[in-house]
């Protein structure tokens, strides 16, 4: 256990500081896109710390695949189950969704969608890279 909170706090940090960077990115094209001229400071500081948090975990959960008691099948579920609160209590907070049931189901259905997509990738990708370092062997 102390092995995976010092893999995940490792991971974490690591990770944390694309949370902001994603943030400003949104935030440069909603001004180009004239959606937002100004936004107050407690706002952005929330914005700040929220991103970081997200990020922080959404990294950091992935060091559930290293936990060789755990098949990767549950810990696909865990990670996919974790990062999925992490955004949706983040997105919240923030208000960038609505606590309304439509914008929860579409937030849910686009969630579901790109982590099938990025996880069918990732995993595709390592599985050819075994292949290719046990034909080497």
């Amino acid at each position: 256990m102390k092995k995976f909170i010092k893999d995940f706090a490792l991971r974490g940090m690591i990770t944390a500081g694309f949370g902001p960077l994603i943030l400003v990115s949104i935030y440069l094209g909603l001004q180009l896109f004239h959606v937002i001229t100004s936004i107050p400071v407690t706002q952005v500081n929330l914005n700040i710390v929220s991103s970081l948090i997200l990020a922080f975990i959404a990294g950091g959960i992935s060091a559930i695949f290293n936990v060789e008691q755990i098949s990767l099948g549950v810990a696909t579920l865990i990670d996919a189950i974790v990062i999925y609160f992490d955004y949706l209590v983040i997105y919240l907070i923030n208000n960038w969704i609505k606590a309304q049931f439509i914008p929860l189901l579409i937030f849910t259905i686009i969630y579901i969608i790109g982590y099938l997509i990025i996880w069918t990738i990732i995993h595709r990708k390592v599985k050819s890279q075994v292949k290719q370092i046990n034909r080497k062997l």
